[in-house]
């Protein structure tokens, strides 16, 4: 099999089964040519697929209409994220909030994060935003802020840091959007049947 699929995603990889689905492609499908864009918009759409600039689009679930399907999804929750404490007891999600300066990852999907928590009367001492996630967790671990982060993420980073549960469940949803299968072509259907493969999980680092 053969042709040429364009992904855009919006979302950090280690949340959804990208890498491992590249892997597998690459492995089965070697005359498939892909082209794997990362996209910073903070409010994603579905407009590359309006425009036909991608045949799929890996995104925080939206409003599909009539003319496009999710064809998968990964689910996860938002957990608080600390320093790993030398103490035994870990601390309470209300005592890290009303003493630890929070500093939010910069994402899609953070204006609804921080909507759900004004909802459920959550108050954090805010200090700004940051994209990097490699520089937000390595602050949280040199214990400089807190933050709330989709649980995934935190798969090989358990020796510097620990979660909290969230005082109420907030879910986080990522969704496979492309026109139905109909539709797609052949190589764009192998891949969302990569995509649909467990995620492969980070080694813990120990």
């Amino acid at each position: 099999m053969s042709g040429s699929v364009t992904i855009h995603y919006y979302t950090h990889i280690q949340e959804t089964s990208l890498g491992t689905s590249l892997d597998f492609l690459a492995r089965h499908y070697p005359d498939i040519h892909l082209n794997v864009l990362h996209g910073s918009e903070q409010n994603p759409s579905l407009e590359p697929l309006i425009k036909e600039a991608a045949d799929i689009l890996i995104l925080p679930s939206t409003v599909l209409g009539e003319h496009y399907v999710e064809h998968h999804h990964w689910s996860d929750h938002y957990v608080l994220v600390t320093a790993k404490g030398k103490h035994t007891q870990t601390r309470t999600f209300t005592e890290l909030s009303q003493t630890s300066r929070y500093v939010a990852w910069r994402h899609p999907g953070v204006d609804r994060l921080h909507q759900q928590l004004a909802s459920a009367q959550v108050r954090l001492s805010h200090r700004g935003e940051l994209s990097c996630l490699e520089t937000l967790l390595d602050l949280i671990a040199r214990q400089h802020c807190i933050s709330i982060l989709p649980s995934a993420l935190l798969n090989g980073h358990l020796r510097e840091v620990e979660q909290v549960p969230l005082p109420g469940t907030i879910m986080r949803h990522i969704s496979v959007v492309a026109r139905p299968t109909s539709l797609l072509s052949n190589a764009a259907s192998a891949v969302i049947q990569a995509l649909k493969k467990p995620r492969v999980l980070a080694v813990q680092r120990y």
